[in-house]
């Protein structure tokens, strides 16, 4: 086979010989070729606006010499696009100096800051989940949270912090000048001598293009922060450890950080030999400790293994205490665990699949299965089918059991305090990984690869829905529609369904040792939970559940983003117990998740005119009738998302950044996995329950009275279903029985609760199926309103309505009698549409040719302006040379008669009777149209 890549950036002439159906006698301008590249869009000739008449709104274009101007209160820079409502009316007279004090005052972002606030940021840079905490030094009140992931569209993105400082400045309307301390970890080496403490060479390393370099804002002021005196670093689990005590709702405590790799031993005590003031670990504090009390540490000969091992140790898994009151906040490290690196740190993740601590070795099997040691989260959505047993009925065979096999030898046991004690056998994540594994029963008989996805299946007793899905409907033989036939698991995920299972269950049977063990030793009653594995819901509700914790607490972001809360929180706290005229006031209950960006109104209005052509939009000022479309539209099968207010900080969707559906339809757990989120079928769903009804549905434990139930705010906890329930809500119940639960109060999220309680008052079910709004592959959470709208429509109309702010969206059908003239207003007939493309187009050309000499052309295109384009997945595949063809002659000034006119002169016969329609002239016709219909389902034209 031989392939020949071409990328076109010229105007190529296109030959089809074809005959031209011309559907009225009409003359158009003859085109002998179309330009590959073409800038030719809506938006390069015109603005849009839009205008509410009555419940509706309307969009009118301006001549591109105007600009579009939302209202006088919401004129001001965005962090997202700084120059998008300035006002750059060339020849207006500049009336700015004009403006009066209190109109200045409105014209400051909603969440703008006093211009006297001091600001303490908490940073976690250069690692994964680089992400910004910022509070106000005097009140302690945390102003502004949100991770980089969120602006570049990268989950867990790593790298510099510049665009989070622009962006953290520019939503607070403050300048670097009201910085005044600067806390910040990167657990893979050290920031301020290592990197931070050599501008020059950082800029040299910028213009190479090499280390932290090849991102843009590497040597930027706003990454280094130069110019700020008070910079500290603090160790990997004190600041897990302070991202979760600081915002206890209670004042004494356990903290138990469990995670993948923390800070390095030689880093923590070079820094105390050193008397190094920049940095604070639990060494640091130990050494300052007026008591003398000295932290528990496995190893007990670390100081000896380190000094002859060729690589470093790292934190493995910490124990602290923790205490409130008057005098401040104390932090007392009690254990400490450390995992040696096994391979070179300059190797694939630091040679972090290879270390022993807990959160590590799950990461191992969940590279194992999937590829990627960031996706634990499924690995243990995964385990639960290990009980689960499917019937096998192939055309005459007998029926057959299937049932996974579990892996008998396990992965980890014994203890975390004992030293030498923890037994680790890699055997079951060694060899070929199962992501890379292709078996045969992932072929039919003709050898073609029919089970490309490894781990999609479905439960035993599924059944396709019967509702028609625009575009996803499938026909059975007698002439019904359904979403999909029941999958049943390949070989290689009854295999990795195992390899969950067992290394979920050594999780829990570790973990649930460890935490027991400490809770004995120090006497403490409350427990708070932080580091990667507090990320692990299933472990987190036996913990709560069974040990006799009177409280406990877990925050949204128990992982690395929360590295940067926990950086802000000893920024505000740290150190300065006993000084009370100093210290800021503690925070005496948890912090709100909604700490993001807050989208205004004139950016949510933006972005429905940048997507018009596709949207169909009312705006509706009334609260109860939107929640009432809302549930109308979930309790009769339809999915929603919903795009309100602040994001939340955190991996998990609360309310703000959505899809919402039925959980009562167990059909719309394939529906939602395969067309909507487009993932593997196997994984659950989370319901988000009123904290009121929630004891009556689920196994919520004895202290959840203590916690009014509302024991999961953050969606932090796993617990079963009550049996009696299940059948009511299978949708949310996974296999197993359990449930991953946010419970919902009135005073965390009134909009949320209120919709909430609506439905159940139609339904009878305090709640809904909750999962979080993004469709693209690999992007995380919806930040922007642009990001939600273009999310929205990627899901190709498996979602069917979004609520934006007031905007109740829907997306809008492409209209072919529009298109065509034959749409009649106030009694008369419409003029035929000219489809425009969207932006400007790229062609790209792919030319197979095999040993037969037979030839095969695929071609993509790219086009960033539209409203769809994915920059991940860029390059779009086009049906056939017919289809390239009608993209190119979109240029917004000829309907369907000329472009057919077109297609006649580029065939040579111009001079065509179209006198007889004939039968292929009919179907040559109807591609066209539907070739147009398609491009604009896909955002690529417009009429």
């Amino acid at each position: 086979m031989q392939s020949l890549l071409l990328l076109l950036i010229i105007s190529p002439i296109w030959q089809q010989q074809s005959s031209i159906l011309r559907r009225d006698s009409a003359a158009g301008g003859i085109v002998a070729a179309f330009t590959f590249h073409s800038t030719s869009s809506s938006s390069s000739s015109s603005s849009l606006s839009i205008t509410r008449i009555g419940q509706r709104i309307t969009v009118s274009s301006h001549p591109k010499d105007q600009h579009f101007k939302p209202a006088r209160g919401a004129l001001y820079s965005t962090p997202f696009d700084l120059d998008l409502y300035n006002d750059n009316n060339d020849g207006d007279d500049d009336d700015s100096n004009n403006i009066d004090d209190s109109e200045q005052e409105d014209l400051r972002p909603p969440l703008a800051a006093p211009p006297s606030t001091q600001l303490i940021l908490g940073i976690n840079k250069y690692s994964h989940d680089t992400t910004l905490c910022a509070a106000d030094a005097q009140t302690s009140r945390v102003l502004f949270a949100v991770s980089k992931e969120r602006m570049t569209r990268s989950k867990h993105d790593g790298g510099n912090i510049a665009s989070l400082v622009e962006t953290c400045l520019d939503v607070l309307d403050l300048d670097l000048e009201n910085v005044v301390k600067v806390v910040m970890n990167n657990h893979h080496h050290r920031i301020l001598p290592l990197v931070e403490g050599d501008v020059d060479h950082m800029e040299w390393e910028e213009g190479l293009g090499i280390n932290g370099g090849v991102e843009e804002g590497y040597s930027d002021e706003y990454n280094v922060l130069e110019s700020i005196d008070d910079k500290m670093e603090l160790s990997h689990h004190l600041a897990h450890a302070y991202s979760v005590c600081a915002q206890a709702p209670f004042d004494t405590g356990m903290v138990v950080v469990m995670d993948g790799m923390g800070e390095t031993y030689r880093v923590m005590k070079k820094a105390v030999e050193m008397g190094d003031e920049t940095y604070v670990s639990d060494f640091t504090l130990c050494n300052n400790d007026d008591d003398g009390r000295e932290i528990e540490i496995v190893p007990r000969n670390l100081e000896e293994l380190a000094a002859k091992s060729y690589y470093d140790w790292r934190e493995a898994e910490s124990v602290y205490t923790f205490c409130k009151d008057e005098s401040g906040l104390k932090v007392k490290p009690i254990f400490k665990r450390f995992t040696q690196e096994n391979s070179p740190p300059t190797l694939y993740n630091h040679g972090f699949e290879n270390m022993d601590s807990l959160g590590a070795l799950y990461s191992r099997a969940s590279s194992h299965i999937f590829g990627d040691w960031n996706a634990c989260g499924k690995a243990m959505g995964l385990a639960p089918w290990q009980d689960h047993a499917w019937d096998s009925e192939k055309e005459g065979e007998m029926k057959q059991r299937i049932i996974p096999e579990m892996i008998d030898t396990p992965i980890v046991e014994g203890t975390l305090y004992k030293d030498g004690d923890l037994k680790i056998n890699r055997m079951s994540m060694k060899g070929m990984p199962f992501i890379s594994r292709v078996d045969s029963d992932m072929f039919d008989d003709e050898g073609n690869m029919i089970r490309t996805k490894r781990y999609d299946f479905d439960d035993n007793d599924y059944k396709g829905p019967t509702e028609e899905k625009d575009g996803n409907e499938k026909k059975s033989e007698n002439g019904s529609t359904t979403i999909a036939e029941k999958q049943l698991p390949t070989r290689v995920a009854l295999d990795a369904i195992g390899l969950a299972a067992r290394m979920q269950t050594d999780l829990e049977t570790v973990g649930m040792d460890f935490v027991k063990h400490f809770k004995e030793q120090t006497g403490e009653t409350n427990l708070c939970l932080a580091g990667g594995v507090a990320l692990n819901s299933v472990l987190n509700g036996r913990l709560c559940r069974e040990l006799g914790f009177e409280n406990a607490f877990v925050p949204p972001y128990p992982g690395d983003d929360g590295v940067a809360v926990g950086c802000c929180a000893y920024g505000l706290f740290g150190g300065q117990a006993g000084e009370e005229k100093t210290a800021p006031k503690l925070w005496n209950e948890p912090l709100s998740p909604y700490l993001g960006p807050l989208p205004t109104l004139a950016e949510m209005t933006e972005a429905v005119a940048w997507a018009e052509p596709w949207l169909d939009v009312e705006i509706i000022t009334d609260e109860k009738r939107r929640i009432d479309i809302l549930v109308e539209e979930i309790s009769s099968g339809g999915v929603v998302a919903i795009y309100n207010g602040r994001s939340e900080m955190g991996p998990r969707a609360l309310g703000h950044r959505s899809i919402l559906a039925d959980p009562r339809e167990k059909g719309l757990v394939r529906f939602i996995n395969e067309f909507v989120k487009k993932r593997e079928s196997f994984r659950p769903f989370a319901p988000s329950c009123l904290a009121e009804e929630a004891s009556d549905w689920f196994d919520l434990g004895d202290y959840a009275a203590a916690a009014n139930n509302n024991v999961s705010p953050f969606m932090s906890l796993t617990a079963q279903v009550t049996k009696s329930k299940r059948d009511k809500i299978p949708a949310v119940t996974h296999v197993d029985g359990s449930s991953r639960l946010q419970t919902v109060t009135p005073e965390a999220e009134p909009f949320y609760h209120k919709l909430i309680s609506a439905f159940y008052k139609a339904t009878g079910v305090p709640m809904v199926l909750n999962t979080s709004f993004n469709t693209l592959k690999s992007e995380p959470i919806v930040e922007t309103p642009r990001n939600a709208v273009r999310s929205f429509l990627s899901s190709m109309g498996t979602i069917e309505i979004l609520v934006m702010g007031d905007y109740v969206i829907r997306r809008k059908d492409a209209n072919v009698r529009r298109l065509l003239g034959e749409e009649q207003k106030n009694g008369l007939m419409t003029q035929p549409s000219f489809p425009i493309r969207a932006g400007a187009v790229d062609y790209k050309n792919t030319f197979t040719v095999d040993k037969d000499d037979i030839s095969e052309t695929k071609t993509v295109v790219r086009m960033p302006g539209r409203p769809m384009h994915n920059p991940k997945d860029e390059w779009f595949e086009l049906v056939d040379d017919l289809e390239g063809q009608l993209l190119g002659l979109c240029d917004g000034s000829n309907g369907v008669n000329e472009i057919m006119t077109q297609f006649a002169a580029m065939t040579g016969d111009e001079n065509q009777q179209f006198d007889k329609i004939t039968d292929y002239d009919q179907v040559l016709f109807e591609n066209i149209i539907r070739r147009l219909i398609r491009l604009n389902e896909h955002t690529l034209i417009s009429w």
